[in-house]
């Protein structure tokens, strides 16, 4: 909200909570609890009035925010969690709100079967609502703080240890992960059991890029420089040395500084000097490793130990340092969020996340624990205190050698991508991309269903560049005629994009039901002509095909379509009063897919009639098949 902008939602549960208190029916409904759904609505509906409700915003707020930002902790309560918005309906009607509340009420009762399967499912919950749901299977009592305090400070310590928090998991080489720790690496992060393909340069790029950190060279300047000198008795540089060491590196002195933690950046690297194991604390004086004198080159092992022993130590430690003796930093979870944003990044792959959504991940994860009550107050003192929580993550990363930032995507690099993979592989199958002359047909076309466009295109070119043309499409299509809907449709996608060479292979799949219409779809536009108005000579598309062809989108695209997209789909597909024409040939198709989207479109489709007459040919296909 803009800052001088009327809050039209809290000025509507300010209303609500006069009117409950005024009306005569007592079950008028909970102040509070509207005004929490009337901030979802404000925060996540993108709507300036909560007047402005439009088609689809209520199947958003509860669909997608509810299970999200409210917790439930079984199924017998979920319906609880729409009461509120109930009242609120009813508040707006019986005021005068809206013109006409019934539009949304019937939008509701349609939404509500589909409610409780979307509040339970762990995938649609947010870190907070997951926290609470582990406390409550944990057996911890929410309204004792105590107890929440002492579950919090456990997590914390499970998620230093196990989810990227010890830099020995980056700096062993081994599987240092449990069965049992696998899948509490899965949950945590909700992550399926496979995720997409990658493609990680070879471990001699790896390590000419990790040779490279800005932060390992000012690490060695200042390991190579403390070797024999004298330490504090908790591993410190004594405060005599202070302003020497901080002037090797060209770091700022505060006035009246009087230790090392006085100095935030040199403490930092003073840290990570150590936890890098280029120098060693554990006696009076600092005693520099062998392996500094050769840094940056050396063994490509050692290399890569050292920086993942770095990455490791800013994900798992960094953030704490910064607030070791500030009561701020027991109240917040400075291990687990960091650690989930180098997940989320590595899942966001070459599409990154804006910067604004980092800070909102990381603000969010970090106060999970707190209170609603506290979490503005608590961050805000952070803040204060030491900085944008991903700011501070993200610039340290940066000097690694870990993210980088283009506009304001944030990504992670070849190196991290790297280290996280190294770090997850033993708990979800990450399969690595074969070189481009190695990789199958079939290979590139999995990939292409996970892929982004970006990621999908350099994929093709490289594979292209070390095959002829018109074979790679051959291989396609070989793809294709022994693949299910989704992946026919990726590799017929990229055959086509080979373009004018891949013309032979077109024709050679004229002949296959499955693939005749993608084949006169391909020739017809490498001719430039237009398959529906001037189609070349005996390729024109045919109303069977157009069945096939259907079925094979709806199909694919089943879980991420409604209705509206279903009937949009259709009504290019054929002319008005000719879907039971279609119908009649979708029913008898030797596509299966073309059989089964006849299910797809009976249920969903918003055409009573049309909806009817696909049932009507489903059931013939499935007579037909048995």
């Amino acid at each position: 909200m803009v800052s001088g902008t009327p809050d039209l939602f809290a000025a509507m549960a300010d209303d609500f909570a006069v009117w409950a208190k005024e009306t005569a029916d007592a079950a008028a409904g909970d102040p509070d609890g509207v005004r929490l759904v009337l901030e979802l609505m404000r925060d996540y509906l993108g709507i300036a009035d909560p007047r402005d409700l439009g088609p689809g915003d209520l199947r958003t707020l509860l669909l997608s925010v509810f299970p999200r930002k409210i917790t439930v902790f079984d199924r017998e309560g979920v319906f609880e969690a729409t009461q509120d918005v109930h009242d609120l309906l009813r508040f707006m009607a019986e005021t005068g709100q809206v013109s006409s509340v019934a539009r949304l009420e019937r939008e509701l009762s349609e939404i509500l079967p589909d409610f409780p399967d979307a509040m339970m499912n762990p995938a649609n919950w947010g870190m907070a609502r997951s926290f609470m749901q582990e406390m409550d299977s944990d057996g911890v009592d929410i309204n004792d703080q105590g107890a929440v305090d002492q579950w919090i400070a456990s997590y914390n310590s499970r998620s230093q240890r196990h989810l990227l928090g010890d830099p020995d998991l980056f700096s062993d080489g081994g599987d240092l992960l449990d069965s049992d720790s696998h899948a509490t690496v899965r949950e945590a992060y909700g992550l399926p059991d496979r995720l997409p393909a990658l493609r990680l340069p070879g471990q001699a790029e790896l390590a000419s890029a990790a040779r490279e950190s800005r932060l390992l060279s000012r690490v060695r300047a200042l390991a190579v420089w403390a070797d024999g000198r004298e330490l504090t008795p908790d591993g410190d540089l004594v405060p005599a040395d202070l302003a020497a060491a901080a002037g090797l590196l060209e770091i700022d002195v505060p006035p009246g500084a009087a230790t090392i933690d006085d100095v935030p950046e040199l403490l930092q690297i003073w840290h990570l000097a150590c936890c890098a194991l280029f120098v060693c604390n554990d006696g009076d004086r600092a005693e520099v490793d062998e392996t500094v004198d050769e840094w940056p080159g050396g063994d490509e092992d050692e290399v890569m130990d050292a920086w993942a022993a770095a990455f490791g130590h800013l994900i798992g430690h960094s953030l704490p340092i910064d607030g070791q003796d500030d009561d701020l930093a027991m109240d917040l979870g400075l291990v687990a969020a960091p650690a989930s944003l180098a997940i989320a990044l590595f899942l966001a792959r070459d599409q990154g996340i804006p910067l604004g959504g980092c800070r909102s991940l990381m603000n969010e994860l970090a106060t999970a624990g707190l209170a609603p009550a506290d979490v503005a107050k608590t961050l805000a003192a952070w803040t204060r205190a030491h900085g944008e929580l991903a700011d501070i993550l993200l610039d340290r990363l940066s000097q690694l050698g870990a993210v980088e930032t283009e506009g304001e995507a944030v990504r992670l690099t070849p190196l991290a991508l790297w280290q996280v993979y190294q770090e997850l592989s033993g708990s979800v199958e990450i399969p690595l991309l074969p070189l481009p002359e190695e990789m199958t047909a079939a290979e590139l076309v999995d990939f292409g269903t996970d892929a982004s466009e970006d990621e999908l295109a350099r994929e093709l070119g490289e594979w292209l560049a070390v095959r002829p043309a018109t074979d790679a499409a051959r291989e396609l299509l070989v793809v294709a005629t022994q693949a299910g809907p989704a992946l026919r449709m990726m590799s017929t996608s990229l055959a086509t994009a080979i373009g004018v060479v891949a013309e032979p292979a077109w024709r050679e799949v004229l002949g296959d039901p499955a693939l005749s219409a993608y084949a006169k779809l391909a020739l017809n536009q490498i001719a430039g002509r237009d398959p529906a108005v001037d189609p070349l000579p005996g390729l024109r598309i045919e109303l069977g095909e157009v069945a096939s062809m259907l079925g094979d989108t709806l199909v694919a695209m089943s879980e991420a379509i409604d209705g509206k997209e279903i009937a949009e789909m259709l009504s290019r597909a054929v002319p008005p009063g000719e879907e039971e024409r279609l119908f009649e040939l979708m029913w008898r198709s030797p596509n299966l897919a073309a059989r089964q989207s006849l299910e797809l479109l009976g249920r969903h489709h918003p055409d009573k009639k049309i909806a009817k007459a696909a049932r009507k040919a489903a059931f013939k296909a499935r007579s037909r098949a048995s």
